[in-house]
């Protein structure tokens, strides 16, 4: 039998083991901290002490706060204190009958910015889709934004995909993702976690993912155009004072490293890392070189 009929062999064991386990069902397995903010309650993970060097962590556009797991003991080991939070529609917050666009995940990003009290400008760390948001965030609150960091910045995921514009089509994107869209993307987590030995992600991003509303709340971001171009985010910061660092895969076939380019050519004065054969998944993958490259800033 092949590697590839293997995986799917898997893949679908996972699915049956998973069921279909309802948001609060979730929650009360979970516990954890939450906030009461304008569109919906929102799920917030926070390391460390008060009085800490915080970093806000910005998750992307499919995988929430937990993508984050493997960086956050490293920035800890540092001092650092780390707030992270999962969008609207992802992980274990709440997943409202809204439109999915720029503005609303913008408009969490500061209230749950707007509630961290510290005694010092913090540091806004953005993955992917993360980075554009955190790009807005730090022209929005620049009094608050003392380092910027950009991980993977995304610059327009529709541009590369047939699937996405099908995803975005009236009254046909929400049952399309739900019936393609998503079972191919939980296949596709399950080999990125299964190459780096991670796969008790799987069953976890699946459980998430089938829970009510993961799938319209997707289906909303392309119909909105969430994914496409962000380059108004990023082009906000050429006035801007904050120390900014560029991170980047060379194997990273979500932003290619031409996106990456574009995106640094629209940034005042900045850092810049490229990981070698790093892909999309690098805060799994490298998490110790990417805390190492925030701590040396």
């Amino acid at each position: 039998m092949s590697t590839k009929t293997n995986t799917i062999s898997e893949y679908r064991l996972v699915r049956e083991r998973v069921g279909m386990p309802t948001l609060n069902e979730l929650r009360r397995a979970a516990g954890g901290h939450y906030l009461t903010l304008a569109a919906g309650l929102t799920h917030v993970v926070e390391d460390g002490e008060k009085d800490d060097p915080t970093v806000l962590l910005l998750h992307g556009a499919t995988v929430p706060h937990w993508e984050f797991d493997r960086l956050v003991p490293h920035l800890r080991a540092n001092g650092s204190r780390t707030v992270r939070f999962d969008f609207l529609g992802h992980g274990l917050s709440d997943r409202p009958t809204v439109d999915y666009d720029f503005a609303l995940f913008l408009r969490q990003a500061l209230e749950v910015l707007d509630g961290i009290h510290t005694s010092r400008p913090l540091t806004v760390l953005g993955h992917s889709f993360g980075a554009a948001i955190a790009a807005a965030v730090a022209h929005e609150r620049p009094s608050r934004v003392q380092r910027l960091v950009l991980v993977a910045p995304l610059l327009d995921f529709m541009a590369y995909s047939f699937w996405p514009r099908i995803f975005a089509l009236p009254g046909v994107g929400s049952p399309l993702m739900r019936s393609i869209g998503l079972p191919a993307l939980e296949r596709r987590r399950q080999r990125r976690y299964a190459s780096i030995g991670a796969e008790h992600l799987t069953p976890r991003f699946i459980a998430e993912a089938r829970a009510p509303g993961y799938t319209e709340a997707l289906a909303s971001m392309f119909k909105k155009g969430t994914l496409s171009d962000q380059q108004a985010h990023y082009q906000r910061l050429c006035q801007s004072e904050c120390e900014i660092l560029v991170i980047a895969g060379t194997a990273d076939r979500v932003v290619p490293l031409q996106d990456v380019e574009r995106v640094r050519s629209m940034l005042p004065e900045h850092e810049y890392l490229e990981l070698k054969g790093a892909e999309h998944i690098l805060l799994l993958t490298h998490p110790e070189l990417v805390a190492a490259a925030l701590i040396a800033q």
